[in-house]
């Protein structure tokens, strides 16, 4: 190598947007409104048994007169217990079966201070949604692609804190293994640490932690494993269900109450906030 190139090597700088876009959309894709409403309702259930959503929200630093804008609201797992410390939450998603269970989840805590919009993040301008006090993104952002544009929204967005859930490392363990299982090929959802490298080059000093949860963990059955298994890596014909259901049958503990558990012993997700100046 000669010096001009060595010049050269120095000047080039690291697309961290770029990488990132290009190992989510090596993924399977789930993050449709379509693929959101056909689970919406199982989806609700499972949350019940997810211990994520409580450690979530005692993580978010809000004020009695804030406004909280939650993107990818979902059922409303940390809408309702934010909506409850806070003068108003947005709530966000683009699925519209989410939002119908959310709606009934809030009538049932009789709440009248959440906003429900129909939309999901990347479909939203700045100036629609308007600032909020406290912007929090739970687990709702792994799946865009070109997220450096929406992360600057975000904080553009934001008054006093923002707060993301990212995978952690190793979260698509089981995953990988089953595709392994059928032949398919895996892909390593791309790191956090690309987005906290993007947030630098916005000017946003972040701080990340691991989250201690068991998140989704907890099986009634083998076929509603089955169904998880069958969102998270896509649609599988009969023999490859009988395959995989198999597999669980092994993998999977069976607890004395006839449910099924699978114990990961790392933190999978990570939380990354920062303070606005």
């Amino acid at each position: 190598m000669n010096q001009d190139d060595k010049i050269l090597n120095k000047s080039i700088k690291t697309d961290w947007n770029a990488i990132w876009k290009e190992s989510v959309e090596k993924l399977h894709k789930k993050g449709t409104s379509k693929s959101w409403n056909k689970i919406a309702k199982k989806f609700d259930k499972w949350m019940i048994k997810d211990d994520y959503p409580q450690e979530m929200v005692s993580k978010i630093n809000v004020e009695e007169g804030d406004s909280v804008l939650d993107i990818g609201c979902g059922n409303g797992a940390i809408t309702i217990p934010l909506a409850k410390k806070v003068r108003s939450v947005t709530a966000l998603d683009l699925s519209n079966r989410m939002l119908d269970i959310l709606k009934e989840n809030t009538a049932a805590e009789n709440l009248s201070n959440i906003k429900f919009i129909n939309k999901g993040l990347e479909g939203m301008e700045t100036d629609e949604l308007g600032p909020h006090d406290v912007v929090v993104a739970s687990r709702s952002l792994n799946g865009i692609a070109d997220i450096k544009p929406e992360l600057a929204k975000i904080n553009q967005i934001a008054q006093k804190y923002v707060y993301l859930t990212l995978w952690g490392s190793g979260n698509r363990e089981f995953d990988n293994e089953v595709a392994e299982l059928l032949g398919r090929k895996a892909h390593q959802h791309p790191e956090y640490t690309i987005v906290l490298n993007i947030l630098k080059e916005l000017g946003i000093e972040a701080h990340w932690e691991p989250m201690e949860s068991n998140t989704r963990n907890f099986y009634s059955n083998l076929d509603e494993a089955l169904e998880r298994i069958e969102w998270r890596v896509g649609e599988l014909n009969e023999e490859e269900k009988l395959k995989v259901k198999e597999h669980l049958s092994r993998v999977l503990t069976k607890n004395p109450d006839g449910s099924f558990s699978f114990l990961r012993n790392s933190s999978k997700w990570i939380l990354i906030w920062w303070e606005k100046n």
